[in-house]
């Protein structure tokens, strides 16, 4: 089985910031578990929102607007085999609002931290979205951007309840609402998900849900469209479904 280490190719220390579709939470915390079994010093944050999680003895969690309070509870903790959650504070709709990029950046550089992961984007759960000025939230120190994409939305109508912000979709896309969701639209709307990250970050994206009938076939079909887009740095694509074990079915790789 392979696992995300793997397949994503993640180092000894990484910056890892997750953009784009749904599923990114989902993978924060796979991530987290996984990475976290096997070395010590994994940090998992957001720079935008996310669910606060159940109590869980496989997750610690610490929300303070504070920086030098997060700084010093992360160097009390780094020690543990266990995914370390920080956010700024709880909000009332049961979310964690997240921390500034500078503080991501910050904390990777502290002695002790191995990775931290990053959801740095929203998409209320649809498989696609449209990024708006000022999205996604990236940290400067970010190496590896892994943009997340819904196969459930390739071949469906360009409407709100596949893509997250529709209307703005349409319009950086040229396409009326209703439109067919084509491989040159998606790898359009990744272009813009992944324009604000750092020129040395390594961009490896996930298409998710690829259990859905015909979902492989798609993911196959719109790989070859991603790695063409910007064969420097997307060197592979992995194809998985997040809600299932195991979540990597295969890679894409680009041909030498």
């Amino acid at each position: 089985m392979m696992t995300l280490k793997k397949a994503f190719s993640i180092g000894n220390r990484e910056s890892i910031s997750l953009v784009g579709g749904g599923g990114k939470t989902t993978l924060l915390y796979a991530l987290g578990r996984e990475l976290s079994a096997s070395g010590c010093g994994v940090i998992l944050t957001t720079t935008t929102k996310i669910l606060e999680p159940a109590p869980s003895p496989f997750l610690l969690q610490f929300i303070s607007d504070e920086f030098s309070d997060i700084k010093k509870w992360l160097a009390e903790h780094l020690n543990r085999h266990q995914p370390l959650l920080v956010a700024r504070m709880r909000l009332p709709n049961g979310k964690l609002e997240g921390i500034f990029p500078e503080w991501a950046d910050e904390i990777f550089s502290m002695d002790g931290v191995s990775t931290i992961i990053n959801e740095a984007d929203g998409s209320a759960g649809r498989p696609l979205k449209a990024a708006r000025d000022g999205e996604p939230v990236i940290p400067k120190n970010t190496t590896l951007l892994v943009p997340i994409i819904g196969i459930d939305g390739m071949g469906c109508p360009l409407d709100e309840e596949m893509v997250f912000r529709s209307a703005l979709a349409s319009r950086l896309l040229n396409l009326p609402i209703g439109s067919t969701i084509t491989e040159d639209a998606i790898v359009r709307l990744v272009m813009e998900w992944i324009k604000n990250g750092p020129t040395g970050a390594r961009i490896v994206p996930l298409i998710n849900k690829i259990d859905i009938p015909g979902g492989l076939e798609k993911a196959r079909k719109l790989a070859p469209y991603l790695l063409a887009a910007d064969p420097i740095r997307i060197r592979r694509v992995v194809l998985g479904q997040l809600q299932q074990l195991p979540a990597v079915k295969e890679i894409v790789r680009i041909s030498c």
